[in-house]
């Protein structure tokens, strides 16, 4: 599987703009794992998934995705939430979310591993 990140090389535009908006005609699913992953880091669990559900997807907010035979298995998306957090989302091709999480707004991952991603 390829590995992308929109800080190193995210070619495939026009793939991610038709996924994203394919993405926008599927009702939501949440694995097990997204759930009891943010049941615990966050207080009010129902705001959350209200917001989910209301959310529309854009490209401009996918920061990483995944490739499997030319096809866009996963992407993951950084959304804002509120004035402190935004949260981060991994969706399947199936519109499915894999995890969620919580990024502090001012975190601007210094830490990332480029040798995970494929470049230029």
């Amino acid at each position: 599987m390829l590995r992308y990140h929109k800080k190193i090389h995210f070619p495939n535009i026009d793939k991610l703009d038709k996924f994203n908006n394919m993405l926008n005609m599927l009702d939501w699913k949440y694995s097990c794992h997204s759930l009891e992953n943010v049941r615990y880091r966050i207080s009010n669990l129902e705001k959350l998934l209200i917001f989910i559900r209301e959310l529309y997807l854009k490209t401009d907010n996918i920061f990483e995705y995944y490739l499997l035979n030319g096809n866009i298995e996963k992407v993951c998306y950084r959304i804002n939430y509120d004035d402190v957090f935004d949260i981060i989302l991994v969706i399947s091709d199936k519109k499915k979310i894999i995890t969620i999480y919580l990024n502090n707004k001012d975190d601007k991952h210094f830490t990332l591993k480029k040798e995970l991603y494929q470049s230029a």
